[in-house]
């Protein structure tokens, strides 16, 4: 039974290396980075979390980034309750737009369900790609909105 979804906005969003940014900005719309070429950094942003409700503690088996990325991917992203690490989903390229709709790109599902303890956090890392060749326009990573569906 579906308890309720829970989302905020992008810009909650924090950096990890912000010296590996060539702009970190936060706009009325969401967060709007820039990563420098080659360059990598974590970031993160918390889920409002309902820990108990009527004295059941909460779960949660989807969560939800919605993203657009463009000259790098998102290579990893990582799920936390409190300090401790849910699952992982790496290997990961995901690039393009995907802020406007749920998409396969930016729904994620456990592989089981999670009984909630302390607070979830969402946190991804994003490589900006690099030219041998020829010039690549600079990275530009957009975080509109993040959210999980909690249930009873």
């Amino acid at each position: 039974m579906k308890l309720y979804a829970s989302w905020t906005h992008g810009n909650a969003l924090t950096v990890e290396s912000p010296e590996n940014l060539n702009r970190v900005g936060h706009n009325g719309w969401g967060a709007d980075m820039s990563v420098k070429a080659g360059k990598s950094s974590w970031f993160h942003i918390p889920v409002p979390t309902p820990v108990i409700v009527g004295d059941v503690r909460s779960q949660f088996q989807k969560f939800f980034l919605l993203f657009s990325a463009d000259g790098g991917q998102i290579r990893e992203v990582h799920i936390y309750d409190g300090s401790s690490k849910i699952q992982e989903f790496n290997g990961l390229n995901l690039a393009g737009e995907h802020r406007l709709s749920l998409d396969g790109a930016n729904t994620f599902n456990l592989s089981t369900p999670h009984v909630v303890r302390w607070g979830i956090g969402i946190t991804f890392a994003f490589t900006a790609s690099i030219g041998f060749d020829s010039q690549i326009p600079p990275s530009r990573l957009i975080v509109a909105s993040a959210g999980a569906d909690f249930m009873a």
